[in-house]
């Protein structure tokens, strides 16, 4: 039972590390004349070969990739969304900001 109690908790945790992570302030935000698919299908891959764990999964506007941690919960999130102008635009939080931005330099390589 304590075990149970344990992951629900952890899982919980994580959902609310997820949304506090996009209430910040983005590292990275742009638009690419890209269409989200084309877009998504460069990203997921580079965030995989930074974070084995990592996932794609679609949303209404298009696409949101998670970089995750068992301990930490969300380290990265990127947004990618349908721009009714054309094109996308892809939103970049992280957990890490600096000189070692390795999730937004993977993001500003797929613009």
């Amino acid at each position: 039972m304590k075990k149970l109690l344990i992951a629900v908790l952890a899982i919980g945790l994580a959902g609310c590390m997820a949304s506090s992570l996009e209430s910040q302030k983005p590292i990275y935000a742009g638009h690419s004349k890209k269409d989200v698919d084309t877009l998504n299908r460069c990203l997921a891959p580079k965030w995989v070969e930074l974070r084995p764990s990592s996932s794609s999964i679609p949303t209404e506007t298009g696409f949101k990739i998670t970089a995750s941690d068992d301990i930490f919960g969300a380290l990265a999130i990127a947004k990618i969304e349908r721009n009714p102008s054309g094109g996308s635009d892809l939103t970049v939080f992280a957990v890490s900001k600096g000189w070692n931005d390795h999730w937004g330099a993977a993001a500003k390589s797929c613009i």
